[in-house]
């Protein structure tokens, strides 16, 4: 009986003209929207990737050089844009595309979308996530309550029961129709994004755990959504009063229930300003030892300690440059600077997500969003972590250049020497190694737990306004 009432809602929908139209526009809205993200993902991978090989193309062109020279000139670091950015663009717009690797600083993010797009960025085309978030719960709000007001307007609801039809199997019917529409809506994003992407870059490297995580996500969210649909209207008194309920959720849950969440989490923990972080830290970084400045007081002892170890007393008759055991004194002190501070904006920043987490139970809307931004690769956490892995790599890259400067001067040179190419060569370039597919939805097991929590509530509610519908307690 089930199924009959699933075919009956499908033809229903497929004879009126207009919810036909109406179903075939958001499809090809949905369609054009994967494919131009998709074709935009393509293209930023092809310019990060050509960015890079210019960038080790430089490093390994510029032949010998001191040491420190080469520190100052550094490396780039460029974020990729997440294993699925083309679904989910996430907060990847804000956030810097380009880490900057030198000597004495740690480098933060630059160069973001954003920030070279101007008020233009406030207009940016909806990617696939942002419809499937937004237009289609509408879509099914406005298709189940209509269709159930339909029914019972027209007398069908009372005729099959009538008939022998159960309840239960009407209210699941229409419940599973409408999980049906948005099912297949999302299958419209998955089959363009994957025509556009064979089609502009073959096969590609496409984590199938993270998509399947996706396509979990989404249709777990509109079993959600189709769930409420179907309640709401059936113990709603009038399509009016269950459209009115509904819009008002979807509004609350959309809209302003993440600005609050967002307002409450900056307000418990607030971060400090750029201005005041930077000048807090270099007061901080000015307290240690200057390796440019031979006259620092931890520098001239470090000196001392090493005219004792070899019994000389000119920086000239050591058996190493000293200048390369300066700059990583100055390294090793500015490591524990940037790890002090950078540790307690990372700590706020968690403190924040902890905030957002604990709403994201109450508001399935948010709960969604978080997963699909976790699992494309796309939200801060991933942000983090490529910038964790950078400042790595700077330092690993630095210590080695310090080490050559001290380490790997001729025993008798007479003024400044010059490092091969060949060193320089063999210094590994920069790496990223996105997080396991598993260990990302670990993180965000709380927010699965809230669309489960919520799935389970409605489908309770179905059952109990099923058998209210039998008795007679509601209207039909």
């Amino acid at each position: 009986m089930t199924g009959l009432m699933v075919r009956l809602q499908l033809t229903t929908w497929l004879r009126d003209r207009r919810i036909l139209a109406m179903l075939c526009a958001a499809a090809v809205l949905l369609a054009v929207a994967a494919a131009g993200a998709t074709a935009s993902d393509v293209a930023r991978r092809n310019a990060q990737l050509e960015a890079a090989t210019s960038a080790r193309t430089q490093w390994e062109t510029r032949g010998a050089e001191h040491p420190h020279r080469r520190a100052h000139f550094g490396d780039y670091v460029f974020r990729p844009t997440g294993p699925l950015a083309r679904l989910d663009r996430g907060v990847a717009m804000r956030l810097g595309k380009v880490v900057r690797i030198e000597a004495h600083r740690q480098g933060a993010p630059l160069h973001s979308d954003a920030s070279r797009a101007g008020t233009i960025a406030r207009f940016t085309p909806p990617d696939p996530a942002f419809l499937l978030q937004q237009v289609v719960p509408l879509l099914l709000i406005f298709l189940g309550a209509t269709g159930v007001a339909s029914d019972r307007r027209a007398g069908r609801m009372k005729l099959a029961l009538v008939q022998g039809a159960s309840a239960r199997s009407i209210a699941t019917g229409h419940w599973f129709s409408l999980w049906s529409f948005g099912l297949a809506l999302l299958g419209v994003v998955l089959l363009a994004s994957g025509i556009t992407s064979l089609t502009l870059d073959g096969v590609g490297e496409v984590s199938l755990s993270r998509l399947l995580g996706f396509s979990l996500a989404y249709a777990t969210f509109f079993a959600l959504v189709a769930a409420l649909v179907v309640v709401a209207s059936l113990w709603s008194s009038s399509a009016r009063s269950a459209l009115l309920g509904l819009m008002a959720f979807w509004v609350l849950g959309s809209t302003l229930l993440p600005r609050a969440a967002s307002a409450i989490a900056s307000s418990l923990h607030p971060l400090p300003s750029q201005d005041a972080f930077l000048a807090e830290m270099r007061e901080a970084r000015e307290a240690g030892p200057d390796g440019h400045n031979p006259e620092d007081e931890a520098i001239e002892a470090k000196k001392q300690e090493l005219f004792e170890q070899y019994g000389v007393t000119r920086t000239e008759d050591l058996p190493l440059d000293f200048g390369g055991i300066a700059m990583q004194m100055d390294e090793d002190f500015g490591n524990e600077v940037w790890d002090t501070h950078y540790g307690r904006l990372r700590d706020q920043l968690s403190r924040q997500r902890q905030v957002m987490t604990v709403t994201s139970l109450l508001n399935p809307f948010q709960a969604v969003d978080h997963i699909s931004m976790s699992v494309t690769g796309t939200d801060l956490a991933h942000d983090l972590a490529l910038q964790l892995q950078a400042e790595r790599y700077r330092r690993d890259l630095v210590r080695a250049l310090n080490h050559e400067h001290a380490h790997g001067a001729p025993e008798t040179r007479d003024g400044p020497w010059e490092a091969s190419s060949a060193f320089y060569e063999g210094l590994a370039s920069f790496r990223y190694t996105p997080a396991s597919p598993r260990a990302v939805m670990w993180t965000v097991w709380p927010e699965w737990a809230s669309l489960a929590a919520w799935n389970l509530l409605l489908l309770f509610g179905l059952r109990r306004g099923s058998d209210l519908l039998n008795r007679g307690e509601l209207s039909c």
